[in-house]
């Protein structure tokens, strides 16, 4: 087996760096499309992904070890482009950090309502550019099929999307607990608890779609890289491998069928438990779906 040049940390980069994609993606859909209904949502999406694109950047920093040493060469990237895909990301992510800001302000403070389409639009194109680019940065590693495979990146970024529905739902009762006064609007969205478990079998509709759409991508992407796919069916990463598929796809997915029974049920308070219960393995799975793909790709038998 190689030696792993790039572990934990880096996984943690791809992951937040397509929830940060993602959240953003769902924020202008619901913007554009859902109107005042899921204003909340949307408001949630935006601050996710801003968060998000944030700690990406830290996470960087730490992985590469330049906190200790020259904690600004990080800029040196911006000088790179478009030669390197680092670079390339590193812009992308720039640019999706500044429309995330630029759409917090605006949801939450008001602006013109064309700007924020505006706005919702070029952050679409970011956003989707951003969940691409963390499988990208992977593709142009050569000699590595499970990484060169033209589905790695649109496997990764439907599971950005769908992380960053997840995590965009789980943070409205989150912050409208810690923080009701600053978010007023998460916390009278929770407390309306018809209207909120209205949106939540409304969106696992959606979260189904998008499961369904990750699980038949990455029975291609297995088939694409045949070499090194043993490494996760019946390898070292396998018991990660099948806890990705348990744990992030097919639990998830019973639990957005289950919940319209809920839903139809009037059963509010058990369909607020289980669709935030599968939004939190969904992001769990999210990142095991990362390090797995990572780190198969860098061990050689």
């Amino acid at each position: 087996m190689s030696e792993l040049v790039w572990g934990p940390l880096m996984a943690i980069y791809l992951f937040l760096g397509g929830l940060a994609g993602g959240a953003y993606i769902i924020s202008a859909l619901v913007d554009l499309f859902k109107g005042e209904d899921y204003e909340v949502l949307s408001k949630s999406g935006a601050l996710v992904s801003l968060v998000s694109v944030i700690a990406s950047v830290v996470v960087l920093l730490l992985e590469i070890k330049r906190f200790e040493v020259a904690p600004l060469s990080f800029l040196n990237a911006y000088r790179m482009f478009p030669g390197s895909m680092i670079s390339v990301g590193t812009w992308i992510l720039t640019g999706l950090l500044v429309i995330s800001a630029v759409t917090v302000i605006l949801a939450f403070f008001g602006g013109n309502w064309l700007i924020r389409k505006i706005v919702d639009v070029v952050g679409l194109i970011l956003g989707l550019g951003t969940t691409a680019y963390t499988g990208l940065l992977l593709s142009y590693c050569r000699g590595v099929p499970l990484w060169g495979s033209p589905f790695l990146p649109v496997t990764f970024m439907v599971s950005g999307t769908l992380t960053g529905l997840a995590m965009a739902l789980l943070v409205i009762p989150i912050a409208a607990y810690i923080m009701p006064k600053a978010l007023n609007s998460f916390w009278e969205l929770y407390e309306r608890k018809a209207q909120f478990t209205d949106m939540l079998s409304q969106t696992q509709k959606y979260i189904l779609v998008l499961i369904v759409v990750e699980m038949a991508l990455v029975i291609i992407e297995l088939g694409t890289g045949y070499e090194h796919s043993g490494v996760l069916l019946t390898g070292s990463l396998s018991l990660v491998f099948y806890t990705y598929i348990v744990l992030g796809l097919l639990i998830p997915l019973g639990i957005s069928y289950y919940v319209g029974k809920l839903k139809a049920a009037g059963s509010t308070g058990s369909v607020v438990l289980f669709s935030m219960g599968g939004s939190a393995l969904i992001l769990v799975g999210g990142f095991l779906l990362r390090y797995a793909i990572l780190t198969a790709g860098q061990i050689f038998h």
